[in-house]
């Protein structure tokens, strides 16, 4: 009777604990979703070396770069040259108004303005600065340093790779941000 009862006992025994390791068992814990503007804070602050922006500092900067640019899309629709000029660096200014810069500019032109000779700072306005970015999307910042952010358009390609075009370069002059012109 004692083996029947232990070939009876030790199979439901073994069940039953099977069974309770089986209810045991946790589910593993999802990571914690992360937000998208986080994902953007991260991607405009990667390249910065020994130099912490927060990401308040962030939020700010970014609004105040994209009221910026959505000031210059109205000057540039309204070709206003001397309110543009509000927006530039001064050593933008200077070099893009050194007669050598302009030569060698003239000549990297697209072959709809070959031969034409940018004379100016005005002329670069016109002939360089709207058309090159008139009718641009700008979706993020990036950091180069704490004073110096790039406005970029982020697009995905047809193999999902993620493909950064630059269309403004800013740096802050006086507490304030201004348009740096790239050099040659």
């Amino acid at each position: 009777m004692k083996k029947i009862s232990l070939l009876i006992v030790a199979p439901i025994a073994f069940i039953l604990a099977f069974a309770a390791c089986e209810t045991t068992k946790q589910e593993p814990i999802p990571a914690p979703a992360v937000e998208e503007d986080d994902l953007e804070y991260q991607r405009s602050i990667n390249k910065i070396e020994g130099q912490v922006v927060s990401k308040e500092t962030f939020n700010a900067d970014k609004a105040a770069i994209l009221k910026k640019i959505g000031e210059l899309n109205d000057i540039m629709a309204k070709k206003d040259f001397n309110s543009w000029l509000k927006y530039i660096s001064e050593d933008s200014k200077k070099y893009w108004s050194n007669s050598y810069t302009l030569l060698k500019a003239s000549e990297k032109l697209p072959k709809e303005l070959k031969g034409l000779k940018l004379k100016n700072l005005n002329d670069y306005f016109n002939y360089v600065f709207i058309p090159s970015r008139k009718g641009r999307q700008i979706d993020e910042i990036r950091y180069n340093s704490a004073e110096d952010v790039k406005a970029v358009q982020v697009t995905k390609t047809e193999d999902e790779k993620t493909k950064i075009t630059v269309y403004y370069n800013f740096v802050k002059e006086g507490g304030d941000w201004k348009i740096e012109l790239p050099q040659m």
